[in-house]
């Protein structure tokens, strides 16, 4: 006789949630609220960008610093030399700092205790979202899905940061939940003004038209365009015009976590550490064939619209998991928005038994998480071996892509259970039918 898995065991798994929820919430709540509440400092990004840039606005002036963003005074032999997210400047659509104006003469604490609140705001809808959206009711899961969710690592880096992400990711969350229910147009809605407030998730528009999600469409192009319309439109056309086309160039800067990143790298080791910060044109180009053939595989896999909630929330953990390996640059709080399809994947894994998809989320949760966070603290130390350290720069990308695979085997996996119950079904369905045949009076005299 077999023995039982321990796992299979209620009582045990309550022990091990248990053991790991108090530690990991005592950090989370440190880190998060009471750490930052007890030094007052107003987090960097927060104070040097978003509301300087919303001082500017409120002061009549343009919130772009051109010359901070294209480097105005070229390189020494008087080239032109972008530098993309080099140093302090504003470079996301004027929504977020117009938005902000209200901050800009408010006292450092006032501004420190809105922002968290936003913030933790923010992470709790997308969990409550999220769990709704998957139906999960067991206490245990909804343990398991939340205590992976406050120890990801880039959600404390966004707290850090003051990053507007985790604001992203609560969108997404109610857009998932309008997604899996059918064509509902809030969930359009909360995509539309993601998108407006960040680019970052723009490719889910394709996914909205490859499903025919019109309603959805309308309401994330109607949400979005008039948040553009209402913060500022007199500065978007410089946005989308000149502070775009540079970002989207990508830099080999080691915080860069998508496949541009690697290959920029790899033609230029000197984008590394910043010391030259523009991707050569020849990893442009093979950057937008490798996003094109992300897309492709993805539709691929993907190929027709489903018909039940998990496999339309397999379906948009896919399209999630893809974003970061389109984009030219992916920061590593920009990968936050990569729990959406962790816990769809946990959640259906778990249920369905594939260890498998399991693993490969753990590995992509350990290696964009505590890897690199641990190669943060080795490059920040001076370890001297840049060979280690320039293999250890790709342990993002190789999480990213663990992710979006695990999404891919499990969208593939889900349709063929699909298939073989239906045809379970016909068969069933099939045989009933010729036992009617077998005692119909009718039939028989035929």
């Amino acid at each position: 006789m077999a023995r039982p898995f321990p796992l299979e065991n209620a009582s045990f798994r309550a022990l091990l949630l248990v053991l790991a929820g108090v530690p990991i919430g005592f950090v989370y709540i440190w880190r998060t609220l009471v750490l930052p509440l007890a030094l007052g400092v107003v987090p960097g990004d927060l104070s040097e960008n978003y509301l300087a840039a919303a001082a500017r606005i409120a002061a009549g002036q343009d919130p772009y610093d051109l010359c901070a963003i294209q480097a105005c005074g070229g390189n020494a032999s008087g080239g032109f030399v972008p530098l993309p997210l080099a140093g302090a400047q504003y470079v996301t659509p004027p929504p977020v700092a117009w938005m902000l104006q209200p901050l800009v003469h408010q006292a450092a604490a006032v501004q420190l205790i809105v922002v968290i609140a936003v913030l933790q705001l923010s992470l709790a809808v997308f969990v409550v979202a999220t769990l709704r959206a998957l139906h999960v009711r067991s206490w245990q899961m909804v343990s398991l899905l939340v205590l992976v969710t406050i120890s990801f690592e880039p959600v404390a880096a966004n707290f850090d940061e003051g990053q507007v992400n985790l604001v992203l990711l609560g969108l997404s969350g109610i857009w998932l939940l309008g997604w899996v229910a059918g064509d509902r147009w809030w969930g359009g809605v909360a995509l539309g003004a993601a998108v407006a407030v960040k680019l970052l998730q723009g490719p889910l528009g394709l996914l909205l038209i490859w499903g025919r999600r019109w309603r959805m469409v309308i309401g994330a192009g109607a949400a979005g365009l008039a948040l553009w319309l209402l913060a500022v439109p007199q500065y978007l056309p410089e946005y989308l015009l000149k502070v775009a086309p540079v970002l989207s160039a990508g830099t080999g800067l080691f915080e860069n976590h998508s496949p541009g990143g690697t290959v920029a790298r790899l033609f230029d080791p000197a984008t590394f550490l910043g010391a030259d910060r523009d991707s050569p044109p020849a990893a442009r180009v093979i950057t937008l064939v490798i996003s094109i053939a992300v897309l492709v595989v993805t539709f691929w896999v993907l190929r027709r619209p489903a018909l039940n909630r998990s496999a339309r929330a397999l379906e948009a953990s896919a399209m999630v998991a893809a974003g970061p390996l389109i984009a030219s640059y992916s920061w590593g709080t920009h990968l936050v928005l990569l729990l959406l399809p962790m816990l769809v994947l946990i959640e259906w894994s778990v249920r369905n038994r594939r260890w498998a998809v399991l693993a490969a989320v753990s590995s992509g949760w350990l290696l964009i998480g505590p890897a690199h966070k641990y190669f943060q603290t080795l490059l920040l130390s001076g370890y001297p071996n840049v060979t280690v350290l320039r293999l250890m720069a790709e342990l993002g990308v190789i999480g990213v892509s663990a992710i979006w695979i695990a999404s891919l085997v499990a969208v593939r996996s889900a349709r063929s259970a699909d298939r073989s119950d239906a045809a379970h079904e016909d068969s069933a369905d099939r045989e009933q039918h010729d036992r009617a045949r077998e005692h119909d009076p009718v039939t028989q005299v035929g």
